[in-house]
């Protein structure tokens, strides 16, 4: 099986961190392809770099969809799997949607824990245009952007820990790719159920292929 990882910044770091972390749960035999876009913002910060970055998602995905039995959208709160389950043939999925499916297996409400504070209206937006809202009960900024959670990752996993302590949420969701891997360490420092949304998405992409289920409109 081989998996298509879109990480939608290109931060070299990023991808190959999240290239890792995806692999590292996929079951044996899974291969997990990373990419970036070759073009556009290098780090997302706000609805502008959002939507830029956006264009060079899909153009990944056209590119190299057809080759992967399912996608894997790594930005959290990036529009457009809608359109990229268009472009590509194969099951598309968002970690944005596949975090807080899971959380809400875990428990009634969740917290999202983000990078900075503009991406806090980003993942908003996208949770209301997703249905996702009813059971989230606030979105928290670390201040750290995807450079700071890719150069110490030790660092990162305190800073993000003590936002996780003022969750009010049942569950914590990790809401930035850059994040990624990270859920042990956090749940081990804060005491309470982490979701890794890329992990999430990364075993939920395995489950619906081995189903053989594809999207509506591919029968």
């Amino acid at each position: 099986m081989r998996i298509l990882v879109v990480n939608p910044n290109r931060v070299d770091a990023c991808t190959e961190l999240i290239r890792q972390a995806a692999q590292a749960v996929a079951a044996p035999g899974t291969e997990i392809v990373a990419v970036q876009p070759a073009s556009g913002p290098v780090e997302l910060t706000g609805q502008r770099e959002v939507l830029l970055s956006a264009v060079g998602v899909l153009d990944c995905v056209a590119r190299l969809g057809g080759e992967a039995d399912a996608v894997v959208m790594a930005g959290f709160g990036e529009p457009g799997r809608e359109a990229a389950q268009e472009t590509s043939g194969a099951p598309v999925l968002d970690i944005t949607e596949c975090g807080p499916a899971l959380a809400g297996l875990l428990g009634r409400t969740y917290t999202v824990v983000t990078s900075t504070e503009r991406a806090v209206p980003v993942v908003a937006d996208r949770f209301r245009a997703l249905g996702l809202d009813g059971r989230c009960a606030e979105i928290l900024p670390t201040g750290l952007g995807v450079p700071d959670l890719v150069k110490d990752r030790d660092a990162a996993v305190e800073t993000i820990a003590g936002t996780a302590r003022r969750a009010s949420g049942e569950v914590v969701v990790l809401g930035c790719g850059g994040m990624a891997g990270l859920a042990d360490q956090v749940a081990r420092a804060t005491g309470r159920p982490v979701v890794d949304g890329l992990t999430a998405a990364i075993t939920c992409a395995e489950a619906i292929v081995r189903l053989g289920v594809r999207p509506f409109g591919a029968y």
